[in-house]
């Protein structure tokens, strides 16, 4: 709520903008999803309470992370024409501009995959996959390597008749938990989530999972709280593994 009183008294400050679209996508992520997930089966309606304010919290995100893009005239004009037109606009934008692109991209593909049974949210996302695509060439490593675990996550989770690729899941996986020597865990749980359950590979799944609760959340001090969530999750999803496979 301060940032968001920071930004309504300074509403052509970028930097306000951006940090309010990743702060929505980074406590979205964290808290609400992790919400859903532990009370998965045990209290339906606190989790339903969660998803719905994470639908409403990730559009949030987009719409501040659209506000700094859609200054960009070029962004703007083709949001809402055909992918070929809004790639070329894409290739106008900048480092400047990335920030921004990969919070929004984050936010809006994070919705989607909360939405998957919505044929219009479903269609939007080539322009989010575009979006971080675009982050990707800017810089690979922005956020921990957070492009490669998107697509790693965006393949990896998907049948290959909706476009999932388990080849380019690993790929991109191993990139980003070897660009931080293995010590962002998130990107391992991330890895286990969605490649391993998809492909049914249980060895992965466990054995990814122990060395995310093995390994001390302090191996990566700026990444702490992250690290913690991410052993909270990967000791639900251990114990919850048979509901994957």
């Amino acid at each position: 709520k301060m940032l968001e009183t920071f930004q309504h008294d300074n509403p052509k400050n970028k930097n306000y903008l951006i940090l309010l679209s990743r702060s929505y996508a980074m406590y979205t992520f964290g808290f609400l999803e992790w919400n859903m997930m532990k009370y998965q089966g045990v209290d339906e309606g606190k989790r339903t309470q969660a998803e719905v304010r994470a639908k409403a919290f990730y559009t949030k995100g987009k719409e501040y992370g659209l506000q700094v893009l859609n200054r960009n005239a070029g962004f703007e004009k083709t949001l809402t024409k055909d992918l070929d037109s809004f790639k070329k606009a894409l290739k106008g934008l900048g480092r400047g501009y990335m920030p921004a692109l990969f919070w929004t991209a984050f936010n809006w593909g994070s919705y989607i995959n909360l939405n998957k049974d919505s044929p219009l949210a479903i269609a939007e996302f080539p322009k989010v996959e575009a979006m971080m695509q675009r982050v990707l060439e800017i810089d690979e490593l922005y956020n921990y390597a957070g492009p490669h675990m998107f697509f790693g996550f965006s393949f990896g989770s998907r049948p290959a008749m909706f476009g999932g690729n388990p080849g380019k899941s690993k790929e991109h996986f191993e990139k980003a938990i070897l660009s931080y020597q293995r010590k962002f865990l998130m990107s391992l749980v991330l890895y286990a989530q969605s490649y391993a359950v998809q492909n049914q590979d249980k060895a992965l799944f466990e054995s990814l999972l122990n060395e995310v609760l093995a390994t001390p959340a302090e191996s990566l001090p700026e990444q702490l709280l992250a690290n913690q969530m991410a052993k909270f999750r990967a000791r639900w999803l251990l114990d919850h593994s048979s509901s994957y496979f």
